[in-house]
């Protein structure tokens, strides 16, 4: 019971933007045993969390859909609030600026302003995401989502279907949706402990270059109106991530 209420914990963390699973994991202990276990396809002692972790993932997602198609603009100024409050768990521990950590946060500033062209929010055509394009960001959202400090739905905001998922979740549109969780099974078991490698190796680099790239796909989260309301929520939610991210 103690591991399916963590799972569902886990999948309401993992819907906000900004929100890093891996943190969770650390948090909550199970952090290198986890890794280790996916690398050697040992997912039978997680079935509990997974499930959990779907649950929440569903009730969530199906809230933030809603809120999408009728308070848009509150919603998306919610979410911007936290992924930009995620920076600071994404450069921990790397705040002296180099060149070569510049030119890297710059390149992601590029590709993130690029990659959040459109604009998220309400509800979306499901013919504008390919299969493929779906079963690459389920794979890379679920790779980074295991990393300590990256949050892995900010992968989902840089390429534009994090609401499209979304609308998956709170239609059931499974076969979209299974094309999504096969993405996602294949980037926890075949790139985590590759990704895991990489990003200890050249962990300064890659943090400032996905710091940039949540700065510059923080584009698609800007509201059309403001009112009175949009700062409170923006502090709520830039709040809430912040302290969070502060955990170890």
């Amino acid at each position: 019971m103690i591991s399916w209420f963590k799972g569902v914990l886990l999948g309401f963390i993992l819907v906000l933007p900004g929100m890093s699973g891996g943190t969770v994991f650390v948090i909550f202990g199970i952090y290198e045993d986890l890794v280790r276990d996916l690398v050697r396809l040992r997912l039978k002692p997680y079935f509990t969390l997974f499930g959990g972790m779907l649950i929440g993932i569903y009730i969530s997602g199906s809230l933030f859909s809603l809120f999408f198609q009728t308070y848009r603009d509150e919603t998306v100024i919610f979410l911007l609030g936290c992924l930009l409050a995620s920076i600071r768990a994404v450069l921990k521990g790397y705040y002296d600026i180099k060149i070569s950590r510049f030119v890297f946060f710059l390149a992601g500033v590029a590709l993130g302003f690029l990659l959040g062209a459109d604009p998220i929010g309400g509800t979306v055509s499901i013919e504008e995401v390919g299969l493929t394009y779906l079963f690459v960001g389920g794979a890379l959202a679920s790779a980074t989502m295991v990393l300590p400090g990256l949050p892995g739905s900010s992968v989902l905001i840089a390429m534009g279907i994090y609401d499209t998922v979304l609308f998956y979740l709170s239609e059931l549109i499974w076969t979209r949706l299974i094309v999504f969780g096969a993405g996602s099974l294949a980037g926890m078991v075949l790139l985590v402990k590759l990704l895991e490698k990489i990003f200890n190796m050249y962990r300064g680099l890659i943090s400032y270059f996905f710091a940039g790239l949540i700065l510059g796909s923080s584009r698609a989260l800007i509201p059309n109106d403001f009112s009175l309301l949009m700062p409170i929520l923006f502090i709520i939610g830039f709040t809430a991530v912040w302290v969070w991210s502060g955990k170890s």
